[in-house]
């Protein structure tokens, strides 16, 4: 696990900057405290910074073939690297090293630009072919692994986290209105786009070739369709367990401790529960939680830890960890965060370096096997949406703050538009609701309609499938990589640890994808076969219990202990002359969440992190 950055200056052929690249790799010093390295000849310059997983002694980046001829900056794990080794082998290669990292780059010799299609696993690279004069970067399918860049007329940078690319930049970038107002519907910014002008994610599944003809960019791979079948649910299922056990098994692979983020759900008691049969040891355990019991976990984590006999910690999150850690974790990101759980994540990452340095969770079951609510509930939306608007929302206003799930589910089934309800489910405004936040000055620069369209231009390339395929694609292209897996990479980085999926290896997103969708929800049972298939390897009070979610308890703590946090962050002559927002409606959030007349908790932890990030951008 690593930080990659680099520049090539394919136009103008100018020697690199190497102070600059310094400053990047500086700037990611937390994701590779172990180690540092670069490569720079003339208009290419590779950065590296390792945090030592596999080969300790061998793994040192960037790394070259065996004449110096192509060199490559690598981030992530890939674990088929020990089975493609062989073949690699019998082709007359020759391996210095054990590493995972002189494997790509032997295949991308031997493959050209197809090396990708036979990788398992993370990763985020840069590939330096000096006999072609090309740079290829590439990120793997599911976007575990961020990467950023910036093209330029004749030139491209490129960083694991954008406070690195900022370094190799040679002004400050510019704020990105659009993105602004995105951000604000989707609580996130979706690919390919950030909140500055011009910087850019790679999309998961492609390549970018930068020479001198200039910069294409291409996907290598998609999340196949289903398919009809003959075979039992059962045998369906016997399936998804073997390919989620060898998931599992391949992750094992390290030359550190290991451990796992506990939930006590589907996902995580999975892990363990493979883990476990597979003989890990010792088995290390890390849950976080809440005083507040209706958020905590920590009771259910704690059953599955004893269960199979775990070393198990747990945290218990405040409020005050929230306000003193929030400033650091925005300027980590470099963006504002999408989601409360940032803080939680990070301080249970940080407590688990302490005895590991790499770490399993369940991040995507929800996303492979239709486990959100939504994915069954939003069947509804045809006859909800057909009600007159007035008394849909009559009927929103009238439910009790502690229904606030309810009304979520029932402002999302109230949007016809499916791409405007696929936002909608997860929105920190409602389109509505940004119209009204923003000032209109800055409302005529932006095309309020364009976070439906980014959902839309992905519905649009599955058309052809069922409404529940639709929502589980747009939900794996842009839900998961923009929100969850950057999350999770960035606050387990700048603690320094490594975090794996194995719900995200390839093979298992290619099974869940085909399993036909009857299979999957019925009636208003979500996670059906997956919980169907686990029944003999995981506790049933893990199973089939109600679905809490990772959430923590801002609501509250917005109108009780942070809520000077919250006034003087946002009521501040500064927040409001920043000239984005309509400063009544602003204020207007902010007052309805203290009164208690709305459950503004999202809104106002958008508006918060916003905050944070203009003060530090």
């Amino acid at each position: 696990m690593c930080g990659i950055c680099g520049v090539f200056n394919f136009g103008s052929h100018a020697p690199v900057d190497q102070a600059a690249l310094q400053r990047a790799n500086d700037a990611m010093a937390h994701r590779g405290p172990d180690d540092q390295g670069f490569h720079i000849n003339g208009a290419l310059g590779l950065g590296n910074r390792r945090l030592s997983i596999i080969d300790l002694p061998g793994g040192h980046q960037p790394i070259a073939n065996e004449d110096e001829s192509v060199w490559i900056t690598f981030n992530g794990e890939i674990y088929n690297y020990r089975d493609l080794r062989p073949d690699l082998y019998s082709r007359g290669h020759r391996l210095r090293t054990n590493s995972d990292t002189e494997t790509i780059l032997h295949l991308y010799e031997e493959y050209d630009l197809g090396f990708v299609d036979h990788l398992r696993g993370m990763f985020a690279l840069a590939i330096w072919d000096s006999r072609k004069q090309r740079l290829v970067l590439a990120r793997d399918r599911l976007g575990v692994k961020p990467l950023f860049y910036f093209l330029e007329p004749g030139r491209l940078a490129f960083a694991s986290e954008l406070r690195a690319l900022r370094e190799l930049l040679s002004k400050k970038p510019e704020i990105d209105a659009q993105s602004v107002h995105d951000f604000f519907g989707f609580r996130y910014v979706p690919a390919p786009r950030t909140l500055y002008r011009g910087i850019e994610k790679l999309l998961p599944g492609h390549l970018l070739v930068a020479d001198g003809k200039g910069v294409v960019s291409r996907a290598y791979w998609d999340v196949p369709d289903e398919e009809e079948t003959a075979k039992p649910p059962r045998e369906v299922a016997a399936e998804v367990v073997e390919r989620l056990r060898e998931s599992v098994k391949i992750r094992l692979v390290a030359d550190v401790p290991l451990g796992v983020f506990l939930s006590g759900g589907t996902d995580s008691s999975a892990v363990v529960a493979f883990m476990s049969q597979l003989g890990a040891h010792p088995l290390r355990t890390f849950s976080v939680g809440f005083d507040e019991s209706e958020y905590s976990e920590l009771r259910f984590a704690r059953l599955v830890a004893e269960q199979y006999r775990t070393q198990h910690q747990e945290l218990v999150v405040r409020p005050e960890n929230l306000s003193s850690e929030l400033p650091r974790l925005v300027s980590f990101r470099a963006e504002p965060l999408a989601e409360p759980t940032d803080v939680p994540l990070y301080l249970i990452s940080r407590s688990a370096a302490q005895s590991v340095k790499v770490v399993l969770a369940g991040e995507g079951g929800d996303e492979l096997f239709a486990g959100y609510p939504k994915y069954a509930a939003d069947r509804l939306a045809g006859l909800f949406s057909s009600l007159p608007r007035g008394a849909a929302r009559a009927l929103i206003r009238w439910l009790p703050h502690g229904q606030r799930r309810v009304k979520v589910a029932l402002e999302a089934l109230s949007v016809a538009n499916e791409a405007e309800r696929s936002v909608a489910w997860f929105a920190a405004f409602s389109r509505e609701e940004r119209e009204s936040l923003f000032a209109p000055d800055f409302l005529a620069q932006v095309d309020p309609g364009h976070p439906a369209r980014v959902i839309e231009s992905y519905l649009a390339k599955v058309a052809n499938r069922s409404p529940l395929k639709r929502m589980l694609y747009a939900d794996l292209k842009v839900w998961l990589p923009d929100n969850l897996l950057l999350r999770g990479d960035l606050m387990t980085m700048a603690a320094s640890i490594e975090e794996r999926g194995p719900f995200l290896d390839q093979k298992l997103v290619e099974l869940a994808a085909r399993i036909p969708t009857q299979l999957l929800v019925r009636g208003f049972r979500t996670k059906m076969l997956l919980k169907d298939a686990l029944r003999q390897h995981v506790p049933e009070r893990a199973l089939f219990r109600r679905k809490v979610g990772f959430r923590v308890p801002i609501a509250e703590w917005f109108r009780g202990p942070l809520k000077t946090f919250v006034g003087d962050l946002l009521l501040s002559p500064q927040a409001l002359a920043r000239g984005y927002f309509n400063v009544g409606n602003m204020e207007r959030f902010v007052r309805e969440h203290f009164d208690g007349t709305r459950d503004r908790e999202k809104q106002l932890w958008a508006l918060i992190n916003f905050e944070l990030w203009c003060r530090q951008s």
